[in-house]
């Protein structure tokens, strides 16, 4: 167990006190917050804020439009000043004090048109926040009953056709966790797969391993390799998630759905707990190609069959939408690589039995039992083998062969 460690410690140490290592861990928040942020910039910069006049010949409002205490990052405001005549609003549009005005004519009710005066064309920004004075005013004079909850809608509550498995249908945001699953699960693979994939091509090649095995096994050797290799997994996990952290902290006042937020811990848990199984999975396999691959090339070659199992979740995510417990659904599900966005998209939009959920952890537990397995065997048979690949048939040939 100590040369276990050992290795262990070498392989994260040998990659962690890099200065790459950290320009890549560090370089993705930061590129993703400076594309959101450019973006949420240009929004800002092109939309108007400049207020909106407007002039009611037809007495039709009696309830001002209201100003907002707090406004959301995401959240933009047109103020709507009130005039009584035309001329002092047209002074104004000419002095840029407001963007336009709008007329609502007498008899207004019985054409429902208005004419706006400007020199642009209105934004669908400064028409929707007219047409919401209007309707408010207008619903005044009705005598609605329960018109607040009327206008908020029903809540649509969901049950299979055997009544098995239900959901109150409310929730939007739980599909927040399977997306952030799955871009936090594709980016671990793809900047940690090339640590461990390097590491055992490069020692290979320049002959590293035979003075390494002469002290440790062919499996202390690969499964210290492989705990090392998640060491550096999780602590990207940890310094991403910490910057989440820290964000959301920061922009709570400024995003007002975060509060609304209520996730359920036992989703969190089960999702993220599928991601670390899967990734020891993903670990194994990429210790596996790097044993059996002689140059660095041919194992970046092979990359892209690991990373593609990953994603297919999102290119059925219609399925997972419409029917979660189909057949589609279920098997990316007991897929041990796709199964931690597609065991988290099903719990997002039903119900899924316990069964089910406990079937899909030992599934992935047996994954990780055999390429462990496997990667102790793939290196003893092929990983000092200089200039000769070992094709992955022959791995299990030989195998059973030798059995």
């Amino acid at each position: 167990m100590k040369k276990i460690i050992d290795v262990a410690r070498y392989e994260y140490t040998h990659h962690v006190t890099k200065r790459r290592f950290w320009i890549a861990l560090l370089g993705i928040p930061v590129g993703f917050l400076l594309i959101m942020g450019l973006s949420v910039l240009f929004s800002f910069m092109s939309f108007d804020r400049t207020p909106v006049g407007y002039i009611d010949q037809a007495n039709l409002i009696t309830q001002p439009q209201e100003v907002p205490e707090n406004l959301g990052l995401f959240n933009d405001f047109i103020e709507l000043i009130p005039y009584t005549d035309a001329e002092t609003a047209r002074a104004d549009v000419e002095d840029g004090v407001i963007q336009g005005y709008v007329v609502i004519p007498l008899g207004y009710q019985s054409t429902y048109q208005v004419t706006y005066f400007s020199d642009k064309q209105p934004s669908s920004d400064v028409t929707g926040t007219i047409n919401l004075l209007l309707r408010d005013n207008l619903l005044l004079q009705e005598q609605i009953p329960n018109l607040e909850r009327i206008e908020a809608g029903s809540t649509v509550a969901l049950e299979s056709s055997d009544g098995s498995q239900t959901s109150d249908g409310t929730g939007w945001y739980r599909i927040i966790v399977p997306l952030l699953v799955g871009i936090l699960y594709f980016i671990l693979v793809m900047s940690s797969s090339g640590y461990l994939l390097q590491s055992l091509v490069e020692e290979k090649q320049n002959r590293t391993m035979e003075i390494m095995i002469t002290s440790v096994t062919p499996n202390q050797l690969m499964i210290g390799k492989i705990i090392g290799n998640l060491g550096v997994g999780f602590t990207q996990i940890l310094v991403w998630v910490l910057i989440i952290a820290v964000g959301l902290l920061f922009f709570k006042d400024k995003l007002p759905f975060l509060s609304d937020m209520n996730l359920s811990g036992g989703f969190v848990f089960i999702s993220l707990a599928l991601l670390v199984l899967s990734f020891v999975v993903v670990a194994g396999i990429f210790a596996i190609i790097g044993a059996i691959m002689s140059t660095m090339e041919e194992a970046q070659s092979v990359n892209s069959m690991v990373v593609l199992p990953i994603m297919l979740p999102f290119y059925f995510f219609q399925t997972f939408f419409t029917n979660p417990n189909g057949v589609i659904p279920k098997i990316f599900s007991y897929f041990p690589l796709s199964a931690p966005l597609s065991l988290s998209l099903r719990m997002a939009f039903t119900s899924v039995p316990a069964w089910e959920i406990v079937l899909v952890f030992l599934i992935q537990i047996v994954s990780i039992v055999l390429v462990f397995r496997l990667s102790g065997i793939a290196f003893r048979r092929g990983l000092l083998e200089y200039n000769k690949r070992l094709k992955l048939r022959d791995l299990f040939v030989k195998e059973v062969s030798h059995g």
